[in-house]
């Protein structure tokens, strides 16, 4: 039977969905060649949200995690992701520095950029996918799937002629961000499509195991006719994050699909991140059984783990299904956004405040006041009315009623850097000064995680004092030790 095409995410969705982002490049390192050759047809590297952790929390230069990427896979095709005309932050920017972040993208070694817009204003992307094209990248766009009033088949045929007539792309993806494309929904979806580009253009798929269902959709995307997959390779898998590629070629092989990768290089990369899993406290993921709520509130693999670990920081995860219950009532009055970033993060935090206050809409950020007012992009569906007037009047009285224009930025960054790289520039553009000269005064992390992990296991051990006995078992193998 027909091949399918697997594009492994682990080192970009994966950990950003389970990990907040939080997997330092040492941690990757001792892999890298050997994700090269399990068999990928794409490996997915970075995004917007990478490059802020870098600079934020792990004091790594992106540009540097990017260039050894390219440095080390050379057999297969390395992506980047795009978050509509943003580059490396929330709100619109000047043309000169999108462009550059396409530019700089593909300088620095990426072959593949696929680009999304959270509200499908593909006008967001219009120019920098061309301009990606000219420079000899393969471009593709998302169709984010959420379900709503709005988002109908008829709707996805629409963007996904949009995509290929205004923004020239190569193939399209369904994104599934929520995890709650379901099968049924598939069998209607994707002939649509396939029915509006033809046989020519790839069309993918890429989901989330949030709500269960993530596995019984490939079984269905393979039937249809659907030519890559996207998963990661466990225990970065799973839970909030896409399926996890062993249990997905199973499945697929049993079914009579022919998925070429290495099984036993994929054994010896995940026992490489059960290690530094154990070693660094971060959870594994887990198959996730059928969630019935994630079809209310949407909230994705990476907003989800980063509200539940701020509600925890904050004593309040009790809160959490208020908050979740909250944020679907939020869709339905702001005209069903997308919950994809960054508007679930905007809804997120505005149902946050509004549960944690006892007053809806008292408390507006003013992210949330932007997108009500088109400072991010056409709305597919207006706002009610009696929530766009507290979203305006509670919100911040500096933002105008009428989306500025963003002037030309590179200019004055050239006048105030003199000499930087555009690598850099951009760095300086897009977070506070402080913390891009924090990052580069920083140490990065200088673990060696290519250590066996029963002596790391051992060196635990002997930090503990006290203890009388110590049982360990793997497979076959025990070992019991007593002491006198």
């Amino acid at each position: 039977m027909a091949g399918m095409k697997v594009v492994d995410t682990t080192l970009r969705d994966g950990h950003q969905c389970l990990w907040a982002t939080r997997m330092s490049t040492p941690m990757m390192l001792p892999v890298l060649d050997r994700m090269d050759q399990v068999g990928f047809d794409v490996i997915e590297l970075m995004g917007a949200v990478h490059f802020d952790t870098c600079v934020r929390f792990l004091g790594e230069n992106p540009w540097d995690r990017l260039r050894l990427f390219r440095d080390r896979f050379q057999k297969t095709e390395r992506q980047a992701i795009i978050r509509s005309k943003c580059a490396l932050r929330f709100d619109l920017e000047p043309d000169d520095i999108n462009l550059l972040w396409y530019e700089l993208l593909v300088r620095n070694g990426i072959e593949s950029l696929i680009a999304f817009d959270g509200l499908h204003d593909l006008k967001n992307l219009e120019g920098g996918l061309k301009h990606a094209k000219a420079l000899g990248a393969r471009t593709q766009g998302w169709l984010i799937y959420s379900e709503s009033p709005v988002h109908t088949d008829a709707l996805y045929v629409a963007k996904a002629r949009e995509f290929l007539d205004c923004c020239d792309v190569d193939s399209l993806m369904i994104e599934d961000t929520s995890g709650i494309l379901t099968p049924e929904r598939l069998r209607t979806l994707v002939p649509a499509l396939q029915a509006e580009i033809g046989s020519d253009v790839p069309l993918g798929l890429h989901t989330h195991n949030l709500a269960g269902l993530g596995q019984s959709l490939y079984i269905e995307a393979a039937k249809l006719g659907i030519d890559n997959i996207y998963t990661c390779i466990a225990p970065i898998a799973d839970g909030n994050a896409p399926p996890a590629i062993q249990t997905t070629a199973r499945n697929l092989r049993h079914y009579g699909y022919d998925i070429a990768v290495d099984d036993a290089l994929l054994a010896e990369i995940s026992q490489h991140f059960e290690d530094v899993a154990m070693r660094t406290g971060h959870p594994v993921g887990r198959p996730q059984d059928f969630d019935a709520a994630s079809f209310d509130h949407q909230i994705p693999g990476g907003v989800m783990s980063n509200l539940v670990s701020q509600l925890e920081a904050a004593g309040l995860i009790e809160k959490l299904p208020a908050v979740l219950e909250e944020c679907g009532r939020i869709r339905a009055e702001t005209g069903w956004p997308i919950m994809v970033t960054p508007f679930s993060q905007f809804v997120g935090v505005q149902a946050t405040l509004n549960v944690l206050t006892g007053e809806r809409y008292k408390q507006v950020p003013d992210e949330m006041k932007k997108y009500a007012l088109g400072y991010y992009g056409k709305l597919l569906s207006p706002v009610e009315p009696d929530v766009l007037d507290r979203l305006v009047e509670n919100g911040s009285k500096n933002i105008a009623l009428t989306p500025p224009t963003p002037e030309p930025a590179l200019p004055g960054l050239r006048k105030r850097f003199p000499g930087a790289s555009d690598e850099d520039l951009l760095l300086w553009h897009s977070f506070p000064e402080e913390l891009v000269e924090g990052m580069f005064a920083a140490t990065p992390d200088k673990t060696d995680y290519t250590g066996s992990p029963l002596l790391y296991l051992a060196e635990e051990i002997a930090k503990r004092p006290g203890l009388s006995r110590v049982f360990i078992s793997k497979g076959a193998t025990t070992a019991d030790i007593r002491g006198d």
